[in-house]
């Protein structure tokens, strides 16, 4: 039984999440990074916009020894003489050959399930889908379920028009009624200044629709005192929100028998 968990804030929406043998990276695209050499390490991106995901991940030395969850937006396979084409013209011959014929980036769409073996344990992989691109993703990793919403979020544009906004509204509603079915003990969830007065809506209905136990902000960019107005400002039921100081914390997660 694990004791801890750490969780670290890097940039945006990438958090690192060290939790037993692993040590997982989730959407990221810049910021500093420590890998630590004796863990598992697994990189998760939800979908290929910019600001989730680089290829820079796909070109670390001996990359073969990391695990790769991808959203399958993110690489468009057509093979031709065992090299794999990728939407990303910077990754080179090398690495285009290598991810090809690797067993170690899973490509995976949206309402998925499945188990892949790292080291010692299997890790569970369950996806649903997003009201903009690729997935939000579901991980069971050392008996802790970890939630990650990449682009998910009730997108409540002050600009929208009725019509927009119900599309809006209910597609997000769609995904959080399959969303509310599993137990989540930790879950990452935008809170994005970009919808002003209407920031809060999205994360509220999600913590209180789905009771994450933990429940930590996406997508602030640099501003992250967003996550500090919705920790002052509204109450959820029962979900403890953590909201971000500055880039490079880290939040320690007890975990009691």
């Amino acid at each position: 039984m694990i004791e801890k968990i750490i969780i670290t804030y890097i940039y945006h929406s990438c958090y690192t999440v060290e939790i037993g043998d692993y040590f997982i990276i989730f959407d990221y695209y810049k910021g500093v990074l420590n890998i630590p050499e004796d863990k598992k390490v697994i990189f998760v991106a939800s979908h290929g916009h910019s600001d989730h995901y680089t290829s820079e991940i796909l070109k670390i030395p001996n990359m073969e020894k990391y695990t790769y969850i991808l959203s399958e937006d993110i690489a468009y396979l057509e093979s031709e003489d065992n090299i794999i084409y990728i939407k990303d013209s910077k990754l080179g011959i090398d690495q285009l050959k290598s991810l090809y014929s690797s067993k170690n980036v899973l490509l995976i769409g949206k309402d998925r399930y499945k188990d892949i073996k790292i080291g010692k344990e299997s890790i569970g992989i369950k996806t649903f889908g997003s009201t903009d691109v690729g997935i939000s993703i579901l991980l069971y990793v050392s008996g802790i379920s970890i939630f990650h919403a990449g682009d998910l979020n009730y997108w409540a544009w002050k600009d929208n028009d009725d019509k927009t906004d119900k599309k809006e509204y209910y597609s997000f509603i769609e995904e959080v009624e399959k969303i509310k079915e599993c137990s989540i003990d930790i879950a990452f969830f935008p809170v994005d200044y970009r919808l002003e007065e209407n920031y809060y809506k999205g994360p509220k209905i999600f913590a209180n629709s789905v009771s994450p136990q933990l429940m930590f902000p996406l997508h602030s960019g640099d501003h992250e005192t967003i996550s500090q107005r919705f920790k002052r400002e509204v109450k959820l039921d029962s979900t403890i929100f953590r909201p971000i100081i500055d880039k490079g914390q880290k939040i320690i997660v007890d975990i009691k028998e």
